[in-house]
């Protein structure tokens, strides 16, 4: 995972609500799988293995997520334990196994909370974070984000 991807993913945390964070989690397994199955094809096993463990964590985070008492999570829960398994015997091969299809049934998935994202009226989970305002400055085509906000209004209030 890039720095820049790193970025854009914190910046979508502190700005987004339940369903958002979900969405948020979706792309970081999908991206950890990615950078895994490039590793992979270039020859780095210790990174291969790396991603492999972040997109398992992750995945593991995600599977928190649902709830198992219904019954619609139920059935999702067994997709996600399906890719689970998935990962962790493509560690175990140090290989991918079937790592593409798993990436298929998350983007699958993905599109049913993405709908669920649209209509979720909540609004961010994080109150205590920074304006982030994006513009053009004076370098030709840069874009640059600047933080605006009180400094000393941050944590935990007693």
């Amino acid at each position: 995972m890039t720095k820049e991807q790193i970025k854009e993913f914190t910046l979508r945390t502190t700005n987004s609500n339940h369903s958002g964070l979900i969405l948020v989690l979706f792309d970081v397994v999908n991206v950890y799988i990615s950078d895994s199955i490039t590793a992979y094809n270039s020859g780095d096993k210790d990174e291969y293995l790396k991603n492999i463990r972040m997109a398992k964590k992750s995945h593991n985070e995600l599977m928190s997520c649902i709830n198992p008492g219904d019954a619609l999570g139920k059935k999702v829960l067994l997709v996600f334990r399906f890719i689970y398994g998935k990962l962790a015997s493509s560690e175990a091969k140090r290989s991918p196994d079937e790592l593409d299809r798993c990436q298929g049934m998350l983007d699958n998935l993905k599109v049913g909370f993405e709908k669920l994202h649209s209509i979720d009226t909540e609004g961010p989970v994080m109150k205590n974070t920074h304006q982030v305002y994006a513009g053009l400055t004076y370098g030709k085509g840069t874009l640059s984000e600047s933080t605006l906000g009180d400094t000393y209004n941050r944590g935990f209030k007693a």
